[in-house]
């Protein structure tokens, strides 16, 4: 059975997708799960009054300059479209026990739409069969169709096409011979991301070896930096691609004192750090694999709003959809010799035209064979 039938067993938790605040009325709302303070009125309806564009998303923190972020420029560009948004800060997965009444006040609240990432989805199956007049999107996830009620839409993105191509980079920007991809935490989309980046390495460079690491949290800079450090000392790693939220600051830390190569995501992080307290943390990202979730939000509701067929199934998103692909900046374009980036073109039109498939983790029968692909390119 293809993994991406067991989907609905296994939570696949990954980097909290935390928004910035779109308020409907005179201006934007953020809500802290802590605070008791909402964007509502004290009646307790959603500030626009129109029941049906109400947005309740709940998110984890802003300002992870990735994932994160990402979605913050949906947000925008939905409420400047009318949409009345809130977006509410649930915590870390210390304040998980807390994430599901921090759904509930929303609903209470008046807020029709219910959005979360994958880190919530158990949460917010039970919710929508206690509340089936409400309706839920879980994003960055994927599960059997079958099981998915009809008040609910999955969004899923193929990171694994994006990171086929920042895995070619990889192999061509390598000195050593060794590359290395570090994740937060480990679950099926994490894995899917290393699928992606480990084939595009070995069909770039079949000679090229691939370490792979978690720190298991989206919030150890500290952590990530110190395991960076090591596998440069220890493996001769020379660049680095980073799948793991909050953390990754740490690997781009580690490549700054190392001199080697980093490579972002789902943002670009090289115009975030440029224009940060950190510039020198952007002159080594050479690229961001891109997953553009605040174009993907926008059109998901652009499709609510025409009335498309949505719900009861999972949304697939891929390079052919611009909801992944790579930053192509002048950075990029200086310091990635023309050879590299002509590689890594050619592959995002074969894969968006469908010449080229790109595996998945979803592919493999079970987890062993994920492994023994790990196994297979390790040092």
């Amino acid at each position: 059975m293809k993994l991406k039938k067991l989907m609905a067993l296994t939570m696949a938790g990954v980097m909290t997708f935390s928004l910035a605040a779109c308020g409907g009325g005179s201006g934007s709302t953020t809500d802290s799960g802590d605070s008791g303070e909402t964007a509502a009125d004290e009646g307790g309806e959603a500030a626009s009054g129109d029941v049906e564009k109400s947005i309740a998303y709940i998110v984890g923190n802003l300002g992870d300059k990735s994932f994160n972020d990402s979605g913050e420029t949906g947000m925008v560009q939905l409420r400047e479209m009318g949409w009345d948004c809130k977006t509410i800060e649930a915590g870390d997965e210390t304040k998980a026990d807390k994430w599901e009444d921090t759904m509930l006040d929303a609903i209470d609240e008046g807020y029709h739409f219910i959005v979360a990432s994958s880190t919530y989805r158990d949460i917010i199956m039970k919710l929508a069969e206690e509340y089936p007049e409400n309706q839920f999107v879980v994003f960055d996830d994927s599960m059997d169709e079958s099981e998915i009620p009809d008040n609910v839409a999955f969004i899923f993105y193929a990171q694994n096409e994006g990171s086929y191509m920042v895995g070619q980079l990889a192999a061509g920007m390598t000195e050593s011979g060794v590359v290395a991809v570090n994740v937060g935490m480990d679950n099926p989309v994490i894995s899917d991301f290393v699928t992606g980046f480990i084939n595009g390495v070995q069909d770039y460079d079949s000679n090229v070896k691939v370490v792979k690491a978690s720190v298991g949290s989206w919030t150890e800079p500290a952590k990530m930096k110190e395991l960076c450090l090591t596998q440069a000392r220890d493996q001769n790693a020379d660049v680095f691609y980073q799948v793991a939220g909050g953390s990754g600051t740490g690997l781009f830390e580690a490549c700054v004192e190392n001199g080697t190569w980093a490579i972002g995501v789902d943002s670009d992080q090289y115009a975030y750090y440029k224009d940060s307290e950190n510039p020198e943390l952007a002159d080594v990202i050479l690229t961001s694999m891109l997953k553009n979730v605040g174009d993907s939000l926008v059109a998901f509701f652009e499709q609510v709003e025409a009335g498309d067929d949505v719900w009861g199934k999972v949304n697939r998103l891929g390079l052919k959809d611009n909801a992944v692909g790579y930053v192509d900046n002048e950075f990029f374009q200086e310091n990635v010799p023309q050879e590299v980036r002509d590689k890594m073109a050619e592959s995002k039109e074969k894969i968006a035209s469908g010449e080229l498939d790109v595996q998945s983790y979803y592919d493999f029968a079970d987890e062993s064979e994920y492994q023994a692909l790990l196994d297979s390119v390790a040092p």
